[in-house]
């Protein structure tokens, strides 16, 4: 039952991250301010309706990219990284287990985190094709106070790479969550692992969406 319920919890989240990310269309912001970052998830829910092709399509779109790019490309051949889709496959999700990006109890990324996020920059170079979402989880060791500190400098410094790397960061957000999501039972060395993690969520944009009412993605 725990487990169903932590699975439940899960969903919701990634719910309120997708509507969240789409319900900020209605703003005609030409740049990323302070209005945009700080709305919260229930303040962005009114997300934009699409009908059933358009939706469809991106739907097709979001599955190939995923597959094609990201896995096969990407990430096929990374250890410890995964590549899936939500919300009916309108959503892509790449997570990334913490110790490829950080040592432990570190904040700051390591050697070999680049080679991690490098494919991320492409969802970066048209802006609002993708609505990048960085979501830093870590297990349930240490205080809260320690778990949440160490995933809001962990989360920061990953939106600090991206800037450093020259992207442009107006539709790239970072969120810390420390211990409320994990994906199995902290109970084993093994489940902690699993859930220290960066799971990155690639969510159709405000361009993709006019592209696909008009009936194709160019990307």
């Amino acid at each position: 039952m725990k487990s169903l319920l932590k699975m439940y919890f899960k969903r919701i989240i990634v719910s309120l991250l997708f509507l969240s990310s789409l319900g900020v269309y209605a703003q005609n912001n030409s740049d990323r301010n302070e209005t945009l970052d700080d709305l919260s998830f229930t303040e962005m829910l009114n997300s934009v309706q699409l009908d059933n092709k358009s939706a469809d399509l991106i739907r097709r779109f979001q599955e190939k990219e995923g597959r094609t790019r990201l896995h096969n490309r990407e990430y096929n051949s990374k250890n410890l990284s995964m590549v899936e889709t939500y919300r009916n496959k309108e959503v892509l999700v790449v997570t990334i287990a913490a110790s490829k990006l950080f040592a432990p109890n570190d904040t700051v990324l390591s050697n070999e985190a680049a080679s991690m996020l490098a494919p991320l920059k492409r969802y970066l170079k048209e802006p609002d094709m993708y609505r990048v979402l960085l979501v830093m989880h870590t297990d349930n060791t240490g205080s809260d106070k320690y778990r949440e500190h160490l995933t809001e400098i962990r989360s920061a410094a990953l939106f600090d790479w991206f800037v450093k790397e020259g992207c442009d960061t107006r539709y790239l957000f970072s969120y810390a969550y420390g211990d409320e999501m994990p994906l199995v039972e902290n109970n084993t060395m093994n489940n902690r692992s699993k859930n220290r993690r960066l799971e990155v969520y690639l969510v159709p944009g405000k361009k993709m969406l006019e592209q696909a009412k008009k009936g194709r993605i160019v990307f």
